[in-house]
């Protein structure tokens, strides 16, 4: 019997052609720089024509940025849906996680995406928005329970540098283990951050 949850035939592809066409604006955007590669190399590199390539992205921003999307999505369904110890960050730390599942194998990717987004300002921009906007949903979503808008603003934040901070770590150096592990070390070091520390 067929899962009416599962993706179709159409659907699949799709999914492949974006893949497609990310993984080939990645490659060329760390070979040759971000600003010198264009729109017609990557319909080129990934095999697509132009009108293809338009119908899935709206722009050459939109290569690096669209995948977000489910990823944000994701992370807003995990927050909906997760308990609240009344502390507000385990909240954040369930959808959090649930990024990780997404994110774990598509470390090469992230790497490489990181590297073209540190040497493009444009682009830290657009991040810098993004980012905004997801840590303006979690703060909602705190305050849709009950927190104080202080405090969800407080929280969200200190949740959205715990995460970067998990992230950077993971792309710097795969040894330190899987994201999932480095979320939590994170968390465990963000609950130590009122302990002197002693030399």
């Amino acid at each position: 019997m067929t899962d009416p949850a599962a993706p179709n035939l159409r659907e699949i592809k799709k999914r492949r052609t974006r893949a497609a066409i990310v993984a080939a604006a990645m490659n060329l955007f760390d070979e040759h720089g971000y600003d010198a590669v264009t729109v017609a190399a990557v319909a080129e590199a990934a095999e697509v024509g132009q009108r293809t390539l338009y119908r899935h992205f709206a722009d050459k921003e939109d290569f690096l940025f669209a995948p977000d999307d489910e990823l944000h999505h994701a992370m807003t369904r995990a927050a909906a849906a997760a308990p609240d110890d009344g502390t507000g960050l385990a909240v954040f730390v369930h959808a959090v996680r649930a990024a990780a599942e997404i994110l774990e194998p598509q470390r090469e990717m992230l790497v490489r995406r990181a590297r073209v987004i540190a040497r493009t300002p444009a682009l830290q921009a657009r991040e810098g928005l993004k980012q905004a906007a997801l840590q303006q949903l979690f703060t909602d979503e705190l305050v849709r329970r009950g927190h104080p808008p202080e405090r969800a603003r407080l929280v969200a934040g200190i949740g959205m540098t715990c995460a970067g901070e998990a992230l950077a770590r993971w792309l710097e150096d795969p040894d330190h283990g899987s994201l999932d592990e480095i979320i939590a070390g994170v968390e465990a070091d963000a609950g130590t951050l009122g302990t002197p520390i002693h030399k």
